[in-house]
């Protein structure tokens, strides 16, 4: 209970900070061939509008399509069309998620791999951030037709059985590595690849994974793990990594220019200035103010543009 009390105050805190981040001027989107999706919860708009116009004022064009929730208010859904102009909506309870679970962002993923049939897509949460000069690999990636995903202190590609020899040797409650640590039971585990990456900030190339392997995915697992285990929040993540690292030619982004915050490896007392994109994750969304001095620094960069 405090800890939930804890973070609403931290929340109501953070929003109060940023506000200014709606005098900025709306994005008027621009047409390109790929989309940057994102799931956006009731509570957190204001937080989305910070990441969706820090990103796009760096990457410079595409359409934007936020996934919500069908009872969203019309003030919220308002002010997202005051300040993303041209933005769609799609709501959660629509999206079929076929043999895979509902929850836990499933229903994200599965949207990504089915609109990567038509076109590039792009996942980005609404707890990151672009602060740096631009976001090359990004752009190199959708005018490439490239899938891509945030790294996780320097983790790459790798056979799924290499990854579960490495899971098995760690001592780590998180769901994900409990996955990992199976995948060397996996049909054609040593063919098969794998990265520890993060679905925070993600690319789904055009036609890259089809969607009924990420059923494949999701019923083999659940076999593995069983469904108390598999339905933990988490297994999503693990899922889009999978649909990413096998896609061709995919790309983990350099790291630590992309990072998730980790007031350990990636802050250490003072910002590291190879960090020019950060996913805030729970954990630590709040840890001594970092999130929102980044963010007011944006703001004001966006105010005089």
């Amino acid at each position: 209970m405090f800890y939930r009390l804890r973070t609403t105050w931290n929340k109501r805190r953070f929003d109060r900070l940023t506000r200014r981040i709606l005098d900025t001027p709306p994005i008027h989107t621009v047409n390109a061939d790929w989309s940057i999706i994102s799931m956006v919860s009731n509570s957190d708009v204001q937080m989305y509008i910070l990441s969706i116009k820090s990103f796009y004022a760096r990457i410079g064009r595409g359409k934007v399509i936020v996934i919500v929730d069908r009872d969203m208010p019309q003030q919220p859904r308002g002010l997202l069309k005051e300040h993303i102009r041209g933005i769609q909506f799609v709501h959660l309870e629509d999206i079929d998620t076929g043999h895979c679970q509902r929850g836990g962002t499933w229903e994200r993923l599965v949207y990504l791999l089915k609109h990567a049939q038509s076109e590039y897509a792009i996942q980005l949460d609404s707890d990151t951030l672009a602060f740096g000069a631009d976001l090359a690999e990004i752009l190199d990636c959708a005018n490439n037709n490239r899938a891509f995903t945030l790294n996780q202190n320097h983790q790459k590609i790798q056979t799924m059985r290499e990854y579960a020899t490495n899971a098995q040797s760690l001592d780590v409650k998180y769901v994900g590595i409990h996955v990992e640590k199976m995948f060397d039971r996996y049909p054609n585990c040593d063919r098969l690849r794998y990265v520890r990456g993060s679905s925070g900030l993600a690319g789904f190339s055009l036609g890259g994974f089809a969607p009924n392997k990420l059923e494949e995915f999701h019923e083999a697992m659940r076999r593995l793990l069983g469904d108390n285990t598999w339905r933990k929040w988490g297994t999503e993540q693990c899922a889009s990594n999978f649909a990413i690292a096998n896609s061709p030619d995919a790309l983990v982004l350099p790291y630590p220019k992309y990072a998730n915050f980790d007031p350990i490896s990636v802050w250490s007392n003072e910002p590291n200035d190879q960090n020019e994109f950060l996913h805030f994750i729970g954990t630590y969304r709040y840890h001594d103010d970092f999130f929102v001095h980044k963010a007011r620094v944006v703001i004001k960069e966006l105010a005089s543009a």
